[in-house]
C-alpha cells in the first residue's frame, strides 16, 4: 500500500511538471528595441530570426580577393541576441558569429588552438555549442556587452566577432559558409 501511494505521488508530480512545461501562458519573446535603434543608427541591415534575435550579414573588407579583375570580399554572419542575462546589477547581451560546424567533438589540436587564441584576444572568446537537433558541434566566437550599449559599442562588438570568426573559418575550412 505504501508503495502504491509513493508511485501515485510520483506520477502526480510528473504530471504537474509536464503541464507546467506546456502551459498556454508561455510568453512570446520580443525583439529588443534597443538593438533595433542601435543597428538603425549604425546603418546595418538585419533580419529577425524566429527567436527574435537580430541576424546580420556583414561584408569583411579586411579579407578581399581579386577574381577576374573584380574585387570580392568574404561575408560573415553575426547575431545579436535579444534575450539578456542578469549578473547582479549587470544586464548582459551576447553578440556572436559562427565559424564552422563539425560532425563530432573538436580535435584536441583545434580545441587547444582556440583556447590559446582566447588568451590573445582582447574582447570575446571561442565556444562550442552542441546543436540538439542535429548533434553537430557549432564553433562560434562570442562577446558579451552591456544590454544597453550604445550604437558604437554594438558596432565594435559586431566587428570583433565577424573578423575573428571569419579569419578562423577561412584558416580552418577555406570556405565562406558563414
Amino acid at each position: 500500500m505504501k508503495r502504491a501511494v509513493l508511485i501515485l505521488f510520483g506520477l502526480f508530480l510528473c504530471a504537474q511538471v509536464s503541464f507546467a512545461q506546456v502551459g498556454s501562458n508561455a510568453r512570446k519573446r520580443q525583439a529588443d528595441p534597443r538593438i533595433k535603434a542601435a543597428l538603425d543608427e549604425i546603418g546595418y541591415k538585419y533580419e529577425l530570426t524566429e527567436d527574435k534575435d537580430y541576424r546580420l550579414t556583414i561584408e569583411n573588407d579586411q579579407m578581399e580577393k581579386v577574381v577576374n579583375g573584380r574585387t570580392t570580399y568574404r561575408s560573415q554572419l553575426a547575431f545579436v541576441n535579444s534575450n539578456t542575462e542578469k549578473y547582479s546589477s549587470l544586464e548582459i547581451r551576447e553578440v556572436w558569429s559562427p565559424a564552422f560546424y563539425s560532425a563530432g567533438p573538436l580535435s584536441a589540436a583545434i580545441a587547444n588552438r582556440l583556447l590559446r587564441e582566447n588568451n590573445s584576444v582582447k574582447f570575446g572568446a571561442w565556444r562550442v555549442d552542441v546543436q540538439e537537433a542535429s548533434g553537430k558541434y557549432l564553433t562560434m566566437f562570442a562577446v558579451q556587452i552591456a544590454a544597453d550599449s550604445d550604437a558604437e559599442a554594438l558596432r565594435l562588438a559586431i566587428k570583433s566577432v565577424i573578423l575573428v570568426a571569419d579569419r578562423m573559418e577561412n584558416e580552418l575550412t577555406g570556405k565562406d559558409d558563414y
